[in-house]
């Protein structure tokens, strides 16, 4: 039996991180796309609950899906495929998802619906928004799928991958970080003086913590973090049951 692998991703059908991304998983086994019709950056793990969604097909074996990554990722497990993926691969997201913002990336959020249904699963960003070569994340990326499929994952748990631009100087395994980056609101005037605002994140790479996915990542390594979706503070059970009396 083919190994048969499910991508899907944030920035949308049309994105080319995504296209870079099923060519050079087509090298390792059968790729089926699930992917939202229009992006969905930082969308995280939200689910469409009030309004239908649809899809349709862009292609053999891709689906445009009119939700988020996490409808994507549930739609084609539980109803659109006649099997069960061997490997999720979410990506190549234009930008980084590293410390605390993976709570808020769709691209982490199509990975960790794989991990829910106990499918190894990988999130793979790069670290870039502009002028991206996404060849080297893609082929790294194909390089991971091969590996991550002879070995498996523990259920539940997915990798974050974030990877430097242009090229890299070797792998870390890191944790994740506390958040490094600051948002900041910039407000700027409509035509009628009305105040709209944008984010803005600075990042100050040199806070990053030693053996982080941020210190990964500004020394040229490509990051590998290890995620859990369990949120359970399971040290702090014991001493908190003192609030249950």
């Amino acid at each position: 039996m083919p190994t048969r692998i499910l991508v899907t991703n944030d920035d949308g059908i049309h994105a080319p991180g995504l296209h870079a991304l099923e060519a050079a998983l087509a090298r390792v086994g059968e790729v089926y796309t699930a992917a939202p019709l229009q992006e969905q950056s930082a969308a995280s793990r939200r689910i469409t609950l009030r309004k239908p969604f649809r899809y349709h097909m862009a292609g053999a074996n891709r689906y445009a899906i009119d939700g988020t990554p996490a409808d994507c990722g549930m739609m084609a497990i539980t109803l659109l495929l006649e099997f069960r993926p061997d490997l999720v691969v979410s990506g190549i997201n234009n930008g980084p998802n590293l410390g605390e913002n993976v709570y808020y990336s769709g691209t982490v959020a199509g990975a960790a619906e794989g991990a829910k249904y106990g499918i190894p699963a990988i999130a793979m960003s790069v670290n870039q928004r502009v002028d991206i070569d996404y060849g080297p994340a893609a082929d790294f990326a194909a390089k991971l799928a091969v590996q991550v499929l002879e070995t498996g994952l523990p259920e539940g748990v997915a990798l974050n991958v974030n990877v430097p631009h242009p090229s890299y100087d070797g792998v870390e395994i890191t944790h994740q970080s506390r958040k490094i980056s600051r948002n900041l609101m910039v407000e700027t005037r409509d035509p009628y003086g009305r105040p709209y605002y944008w984010m803005h994140e600075e990042v100050p790479l040199a806070d990053a913590e030693e053996g982080s996915d941020y210190a990964a990542v500004r020394d040229g390594k490509v990051s590998i973090t290890p995620l859990r979706f369990d949120h359970t503070a399971w040290d702090l059970m014991d001493s908190l049951r003192s609030l249950a009396r």
